[in-house]
């Protein structure tokens, strides 16, 4: 059995959830469910639990404020959360699990899933968490980007270009160059409008762009970009803007 806690300020979101975990994951044990902080340190530090469900806003503060006063977390977290772009996006910058309100079951099977199957070092948890909550609290966002050996962090202001490979993604950063097991189309739906689209395989950081000649850009690192010939004239306006 895995103990878990629900730290939700909506009644009818943890009686839903406790529902729906009864069904689909009976390995799920809720020993404990609040919607207020102090009494969710409390309940943490009492049960030991190994799965948290933790709503980023509570009745009395923030899910972070929890967290922010535990000593350790050996514990994985999934987030619940009502629908905001911008909180989704910092979620998918910062890969840490989430759900959104009204919780869909099968986005619970596989949250779920994929909580119980990791087990994280708490400095790895850490500094997911911390890069979170960055991106939910500052205009300057961070990307956690995995690749089949390593995690890397980087600020999104730092990426010059990516480009497609098949199902993966070169990411050419100002001083690194990564290969992620997303496909372009993923990271040019989360990345905001700094980011162009030159190219079927192409997404570029117009504020690395140093200069464009005939059909090609050239990046301040001087990779050359093709452009898209069918949408030259409105890939130079995106560039420009």
């Amino acid at each position: 059995m895995i103990n878990t806690i629900i730290i939700e300020d909506e009644l009818n979101v943890r009686e839903a959830l406790k529902k729906m975990l009864n069904i689909i994951a009976p390995s799920i044990y809720v020993v404990a469910e609040t919607a207020y902080i102090s009494e969710a340190i409390d309940l943490i530090r009492l049960h030991k639990p190994k799965l948290l469900f933790l709503d980023i806003q509570l009745e009395d503060g923030t899910g972070f404020d929890i967290l922010n006063k535990l000593d350790s977390m050996d514990f994985n977290i999934i987030f619940t959360t009502a629908y905001n772009k911008y909180a989704i996006k910092a979620f998918k910058y910062s890969a840490v699990d989430y759900l959104l309100k009204p919780i869909d079951p099968l986005e619970l099977e596989n949250a779920i899933k994929r909580a119980t199957k990791q087990i994280k070092s708490n400095n790895e948890h850490q500094e997911l968490l911390n890069v979170l909550q960055g991106n939910i609290n500052t205009k300057e966002t961070k990307i956690v980007l995995k690749t089949t050996e390593q995690r890397y962090i980087f600020k999104t202001k730092d990426i010059i270009r990516l480009e497609a490979d098949g199902a993966y993604t070169l990411f050419v950063t100002t001083d690194n160059k990564i290969i992620t097991s997303k496909n372009i189309k993923y990271y040019q739906n989360i990345l905001d409008n700094t980011f162009v689209r030159s190219h079927q395989s192409h997404l570029i950081n117009k504020k690395h762009v140093k200069s464009i000649k005939n059909t090609n850009i050239i990046m301040v690192n001087n990779d050359i970009v093709p452009i898209s010939t069918r949408k030259k004239t409105e890939i130079i306006k995106l560039i420009s803007e």
